[in-house]
This record gives structure tokens, sequence and C-alpha cells, in this order.
């Protein structure tokens, strides 16, 4: 797998943040500059898991302040 595969299976959500640094050796200041270079976005947090529904409204909250903030 090549960094710029890893690179594309991280932004689709198929890895993590840790496993993308691990396999490229990169560190996160670098997977986002290869995200930019490709033309990718970092993936939306997964909100599953026991705190799945707080995360998500934490989330929409702070979405709400930054479009107030405007």
């Amino acid at each position: 797998m090549t960094i710029d595969d890893a690179l594309r299976a991280y932004a689709s959500g198929h890895s993590s943040a840790k496993e993308t640094k691990e396999r490229t050796g990169l560190d996160y200041a670098q997977v986002l500059d290869g995200l930019g270079r490709l033309n990718l976005r970092v993936p939306p947090p997964a909100f599953d898991g026991p705190d799945g529904e707080a995360l998500r409204e934490s989330a929409d909250r702070f979405t709400a302040f930054l479009k107030q903030a405007r």
C-alpha cells in the first residue's frame, strides 16, 4: 500500500488516523498536508459506541456556534 493509498483509505473512513500514521510513518500534520495534496478531506468523526450520541450533540452545537460567529 502506498502513502497515497493509505491517505485515501483514511479520507474514505476505512482506516483511523492512528492506523494511517502507523502505515505511512507520517505525523498528523503531514497526513493533513497529504490529504490536501490529493484534494481530500479529513473524514467525519465516527459517532458510534457508548458516547456516540453525546459526541454528535457536541459536534452539532459546535457547528451551530461556528455558523453564528460568521
